[in-house]
């Protein structure tokens, strides 16, 4: 076995969990495993997927407007950057200049400034910060109507198909 495959120990590691535990999920289909003799020996980058923060519903479907958003931004990148300079202006004489929403719309202010990889970087990374970041997000606008509805049916129909569990 090659290099991407690792004991149940050394996954049980990884995870902070007991080596049993890691059985567990294996038996369960959650890990994928192959067998060496009698032992199981586990798929190291399925184990560091679930080391991965996961994505809430909402955050999910946020991350599937701000990708339509990027496509936009690429297309036409001086009206996007545009609008969401434009809500940022608008948007800060609508909060208190020490408030956590004003350092969100700093922060989104200096994105912008530096151009359009840096915005669309954010605007597409699954990370903490960015998940932050699109809660706050001042790309409002940028979209039609028509298209959210149509991302929006779309997110829901993959997220019914791949993602949602199902009843116990």
């Amino acid at each position: 076995m090659d290099g991407r495959w690792i004991t149940t120990g050394a996954a049980a590691d990884l995870l902070g969990r007991s080596r049993q535990h890691v059985v567990d999920l294996c038996d369960r289909g959650v890990l994928p495993h192959a067998r060496a003799g009698t032992h199981r020996r586990v798929d190291r980058e399925a184990v560091e997927r679930l080391l991965e923060p996961t994505m809430t519903y909402e955050q999910t479907r946020s991350l599937w407007l701000h990708r339509a958003v990027v496509g936009k931004l690429v297309l036409e990148p001086d009206r996007v950057l545009e609008k969401a300079s434009e809500n940022i202006a608008r948007w800060r004489g609508r909060h208190r200049p020490d408030g956590k929403a004003v350092q969100y719309l700093d922060e989104w202010e200096q994105l912008i400034s530096d151009g359009v990889e840096a915005v669309a970087k954010v605007l597409v990374d699954t990370g903490e910060r960015a998940r932050e970041l699109r809660q706050n997000s001042p790309f409002a606008g940028v979209l039609s109507d028509r298209q959210r509805t149509q991302i929006l049916d779309s997110f829901r129909a993959d997220w019914d198909r791949h993602r949602r569990k199902p009843a116990a």
